[in-house]
């Protein structure tokens, strides 16, 4: 009889509690660290490559990326989710996710060709064929990655997330100053890739046996074969951009796109890791008290958008010196995009929390269907951008189809715990309040500026300037989210569970 591996069923308060509290702090401190050594690497990689070795690289990721998705399959997080789950579960996911790397890899390496001549770039084709041997890797570790999550070892993976990066980041930066070019950012991604797999192996202590089960598969695909639809939507509608600006445009111009997204992306994939590799277990644990899970959920995304969306908007109006200071002129084309996505990436903060609800509750099917209407909402903003003629205009166009989903979408998620959509909206009411008043102030304050001011001084001031006000603005509006930051901190118990019950 299959042995029945020990689930997250619900915990009791205090022990839940303990668990949170170490989640939260060691995912912090391993997405700062990591954000870190990751900007840095990126500033470095960027002064020596140029926005066409970058885009180059998008191209194809933009293919290998689609790959990855498809070999995990949403497998992995059903793992985290599953209250009961048993060995069978476990080494059929295993040989799932292996079998279908490989076959990834091999598909990927007989294409590559023909992948390169849609971008009618051919020194795609090399790139693609080693790229490839990140679908094997990835089908290795996702397994032990799953059960680390599952056993809220979050000590474990910010040290395993944090090596990975600075080991991988090192054999970019050093094959980059010997002159390989967009090779040093091939380097980069497989090292991270194995490095990743091996120290999660290492860590789980976990082997697989050749064991496979297909009534296993069949109850694991009850909630990942939503999830893996919803995966494969939501893909396109994020990457889709950089297929249509990489095909029409070229590589020089995707590589400014591209750089653009990205730094709007880290802030926003930085902090809601932090939350979401411990929120996602624990709601998942707690899954049946929906009063619960909202009581944590609104403290969670108040704290996330305290934090994130000064960031955005602070983003939004020091784009032009940011850029100039830390990547150099021959990045100067990035400027307005940034400016445009910084707005995206503030209605995204709230948006993609909304995930866990969906994840947690085992509504994927309800995810598959939202994710549905977004695609093809995005989809349509790409390439009536792509038709108007220029990247910023992609960019204005993804921004308007953000806008029309945002309130839709956290509505929809709402419901699936009882909680409205005015409950949400005053959650982060204060945090944007006092972001938009911050940012009005530093817009202002540039004009004033000398232009002859060396652009370094001119972001030095507007930062100092942008967290005094911030901080101001927040202490006069006695915003909840800080209070309970400050008093959680200083309590040193982490993080505020309920108004009550849950502390």
């Amino acid at each position: 009889m299959p042995v029945e591996l020990k689930s997250p069923a619900v915990a009791p308060v205090g022990d839940l509690k303990q668990k949170v509290t170490s989640g939260v702090c060691w995912s912090g401190l391993g997405r700062v660290v990591q954000q870190m050594v990751q900007f840095g690497l990126s500033v470095i990689l960027a002064r020596l490559l140029s926005p066409k070795e970058y885009g180059l690289m998008a191209m194809s990721m933009v293919f290998t990326g689609f790959a990855g998705m498809l070999a995990d399959a949403g497998f992995n997080t059903a793992i985290v989710q599953r209250k009961e789950l048993k060995e069978t579960h476990i080494h059929t996911v295993f040989w799932m996710t292996f079998s279908s790397g490989l076959a990834l890899s091999l598909l990927t390496f007989v294409l590559s060709p023909l992948l390169a001549e849609f971008y009618t770039e051919p020194s795609l084709a090399p790139i693609f064929r080693v790229i490839s041997l990140n679908f094997i890797f990835g089908g290795i570790g996702n397994v032990p990655s799953a059960l680390l999550q599952r056993r809220m070892q979050f000590r474990t993976i910010a040290k395993i997330d944090i090596s990975s990066l600075l080991l991988s980041g090192m054999v970019g930066v050093a094959m980059a100053m010997s002159g390989a070019g967009v090779w040093s950012l091939v380097g980069q991604s497989i090292s991270a890739s194995l490095l990743t797999s091996t120290f999660r192996c290492v860590s789980c202590r976990w082997l697989p046996k050749a064991i496979f089960c297909r009534s296993a598969l069949k109850e694991i695909w009850s909630f990942s074969g939503s999830l893996y639809g919803f995966n494969f939507i939501n893909y396109w509608s994020r990457t889709a951009d950089n297929l249509l600006v990489g095909r029409f445009f070229g590589a020089p111009a995707l590589g400014v796109y591209n750089r653009a997204y990205a730094l709007m992306l880290l802030p926003i994939t930085q902090i809601n890791s932090v939350i979401s590799q411990v929120i996602f277990p624990v709601f998942s644990s707690i899954q049946d008290d929906k009063e619960r899970v909202k009581r944590i959920y609104l403290r969670a995304i108040g704290i996330v958008t305290l934090v994130a969306f000064p960031i955005m908007f602070g983003m939004l109006v020091t784009a032009g010196p940011f850029i100039e200071t830390v990547y150099g002129r021959k990045w100067h084309g990035v400027v307005p995009i940034l400016r445009i996505l910084a707005l995206v990436g503030a209605m995204q903060v709230p948006i993609n929390s909304t995930g866990w609800l969906f994840f947690s509750q085992g509504r994927s099917d309800v995810l598959l269907r939202w994710g549905a209407c977004l695609a093809t909402l995005a989809i349509s903003s790409f390439v009536i951008g792509v038709m108007i003629g220029s990247v910023e205009a992609v960019a204005y166009c993804y921004a308007i189809a953000n806008s029309v989903f945002f309130f839709p979408g956290l509505a929809v998620a709402g419901r699936i715990i009882g909680m409205k959509l005015r409950e949400l909206l005053a959650a982060i009411a204060g945090p944007l309040f006092a972001s938009c008043v911050m940012a009005a102030v530093l817009e202002g304050l540039q004009l004033l500026l000398p232009p002859i001011w060396p652009a370094w001084q001119t972001l030095a001031l507007v930062v100092a300037v942008g967290v005094i006000i911030y901080g101001a603005i927040v202490q006069l509006l006695r915003l909840s989210a800080w209070k309970e930051l400050v008093r959680e901190i200083k309590a040193k118990s982490g993080f505020p569970l309920s108004p009550g019950g849950d502390r």
